[in-house]
């Protein structure tokens, strides 16, 4: 027993530092493209400039390789390190139970919970050889296999390619999205397509066809869009999350939390919000910014006396509203401003006030519920502004990052880029302040090898900082790995769908309904949008909302604009219900993750999550109908206070409560 302990012991180790270096490699890998971009290829003289810096999609061929492998070593290492000691005497007893059902059924999971792990190392392996057979192709396979064929192990390889952003995306984000891919590349074989009818009827495609398109010929995994964008402008922006993390961003805005909780009314309940709004607005994934921000968010909220139900729906709302939030958007901005062909900066502006609208509304409903509730704060102190000091330098990267991406229009690889340098050139001087000068109490340490570093001296704070931003480097890739998938998965799905004609038969339906007319009255475009809700909604259900967006934006948003709708207005109505499918029943993967940390009923707290998002709902058909809420002019002035009324009224009317008194539920209906 303890030699098996021991092995597996030296694998968590060897795991372990495969994780970091593949983790930092992906992170460092990334930042070098992009200064290669920015002012050329920085190694001149040292090492010849390489293929992919030249070749974008070279490029995407060695971060899909690598992210994969990553995932796969990352999935491995948890599994080893969560297997507890008995694991081989609770096999041995369920071993002795009697052959009912239930009985073979827990014996077949632990078995696959033994082999899974040697699995996704084998898997992590077939990335690297697969990056390897694409890389060292590429001339043939993107110019001369189009006409002189793919070979069969080039076949192969694409179908590996394939299942691998399937599994990857069934393991990191559950079977709904996985099986939207599986239905994809059903969907596209000649066995199914030629048997359907109506717009879904087409001809069918070869499993060799659906390999090459799904990702051997250079396209799918490899889609320049889902992956083009999502290797760049998005992996910057996640990797700058992971370096800020390391350097001790999340305990900065936790303490912060904790501290105005004890100088406000309603407590830590309305900076949980703020605080999981701005993390949503970074990462992209509601269902994963309520299950790490929701960890500390919830249990402070209960502590404060709120229902269970109440406070996982508070931080399920919060964490996927965060994601409208403007410049970084969830990573949306960047992929819309692709998918449309606009300035980035344009996609800014365009949800500033739909941003504002939702926020307000939400903080409004939550003050509301607290109040009406009576669970506030009563034991209040003022606020230790001394406390902004601890994290004052963290304002210097992110200023750099507001001036390069808005001031100076600099692309999002390149804001990314620069407000890394600076967030660690920023550490560097700080922990010397701190640590050799001696300002403040904070200490500086980093640990190597189970050994602690204490950073008092300077030769110890230098390796003291050099430790943390390598750890900032290594948690950038590996919370950049598990997207890398699902991004791929997503490349695959739209190039399936755009290859049998489908998206283009929707639209034409979908357009067709503009005729459409409700009781005499032209009803078209309410038609048309509240079918593209529908879809928005059902396309995002277990989704991440960037992966979300990217589907119901192919399929459906092109139909709206031509019924005349602004591109830009357009996007963002079907990104707001993607969005907010995270909140909607049956799925409400948010609100499932919060109602989990909670200990709360799942039902009670989805009712309350739609109670407190209502407002969500209203205010895309608002910003079709009051184009100026996208599009600046002088009717905003008038816009902005009439709508900002209207979700006021609607918030009033969902909690039953106006601030001072309940009310009735006629006057909720008026």
């Amino acid at each position: 027993m303890s030699e098996a302990y021991s092995d597996r012991g030296l694998t968590e180790i060897v795991l372990g530092f495969l994780v970091y270096v593949f983790g930092f490699a992906l992170t460092g890998y990334t930042v070098l493209y992009a200064v290669s971009l920015v002012g050329g290829w920085p190694l001149t003289g040292l090492v010849d400039e390489p293929r992919w810096v030249v070749r974008d999609k070279q490029y995407m061929i060695l971060f899909f390789g690598m992210g994969i492998a990553l995932y796969y070593l990352d999935y491995a290492y948890q599994q080893f390190a969560d297997e507890s000691p008995d694991v081989g005497i609770d096999a041995a007893t369920s071993s002795t139970a009697g052959e009912s059902v239930d009985g073979a059924l827990e014996r077949a999971r632990r078995v696959w919970e033994r082999v899974d792990p040697y699995i996704a190392l084998a898997l992590a392996l077939a990335a690297l050889f697969t990056m390897y057979h694409v890389y060292t192709n590429f001339i043939r396979l993107d110019e001369d296999a189009y006409i002189l064929g793919y070979t069969t192990t080039d076949h192969v390889v694409g179908v590996v390619l394939i299942a691998m952003a399937v599994d990857t995306t069934r393991r990191a984000f559950g079977t709904t999205i996985a099986a939207v891919a599986v239905a994809a590349i059903a969907y596209a074989h000649s066995a199914v397509g030629p048997r359907l009818f109506g717009v879904f009827q087409h001809s069918g495609q070869s499993w060799e066809q659906i390999a090459e398109n799904g990702a051997i010929g250079i396209s799918g995994v490899y889609h320049s869009t889902m992956m083009g964008i999502g290797s760049t402008w998005v992996a910057i922006f996640i990797m700058f999350a992971g370096i800020a993390k390391a350097f001790g961003l999340m305990e900065f805005v936790r303490d912060i939390g904790k501290e105005l909780g004890r100088s406000l009314r309603t407590g830590v309940v309305q900076i949980a919000v703020i605080s999981s709004m701005i993390m949503g607005s970074i990462t992209g994934s509601a269902a994963a910014n309520t299950a790490t921000t929701g960890s500390f968010t919830i249990p402070m909220i209960k502590d404060q006396g709120v229902d269970s139900d109440v406070a996982a729906s508070i931080e399920a709302v919060a964490s996927a509203g965060g994601q409208m939030l403007p410049p970084v958007m969830g990573v949306a901005a960047f992929l819309m401003a692709d998918i449309i062909q606009v300035p980035y900066l344009d996609i800014v502006q365009a949800g500033v006030i739909p941003a504002a609208l939702f926020y307000f509304s939400v903080c409004l409903a939550v003050h509301f519920t607290i109040l009406k509730f009576g669970w506030i704060s009563s034991d209040l102190s003022s606020f230790r502004w001394r406390l902004l000091l601890n994290g004052l330098h963290f304002a210097i990267p992110m200023g750099v990052l507001l001036y390069t991406l808005v001031y100076l229009r600099y692309t999002p690889l390149s804001a990314g880029m620069n407000t890394i340098f600076a967030i660690i050139g920023v550490m560097f001087v700080r922990n010397f302040v701190v640590g050799v000068v001696g300002v403040g109490s904070d200490e500086v340490t980093a640990e190597i090898l189970g050994r602690e570093i204490q950073g008092d001296d300077l030769l110890g704070n230098l390796v003291a900082t050099i430790k943390q931003t390598f750890d900032g480097f290594k948690q950038g890739g590996t919370d950049m790995a598990p997207l890398v998938g699902v991004l791929a998965a997503m490349g695959v799905i739209v190039e399936l769908l755009e290859g049998t004609g489908l998206t283009a038969r929707v639209a034409t339906s979908i357009v067709s309904l503009g005729d459409v007319s409700l009781l005499g009255f032209g009803g078209g475009l309410f038609v048309v949008l509240f079918l593209a809700m529908i879809a928005s909604i059902l396309f995002g259900l277990g989704m991440p909302t960037p992966a979300a967006y990217i589907l119901v934006a192919i399929l459906v948003a092109k139909p709206i604009t031509e019924l005349g709708t602004p591109d830009i207005a357009t996007h963002m109505f079907v990104f707001y219900f993607a969005m907010l499918s995270a909140i909607t029943p049956p799925v409400a993967i948010s609100v499932a993750i919060g109602a989990r940390i909670a200990g709360a009923s799942f039902l009670q707290s989805a009712k309350q999550a739609l109670r407190l998002g209502a407002p969500g709902f209203v205010i895309p058909y608002a910003f079709i109908a009051n184009e100026s809420l996208i599009y600046w002019s002088a009717e905003t002035l008038l816009a902005f206070p009439v709508v900002l009324a209207g979700t006021v009224a609607l918030i009033v009317a969902t909690i039953g409560f106006d601030g001072a008194r309940d009310l009735s539920a006629p006057v909720r209906v008026l």
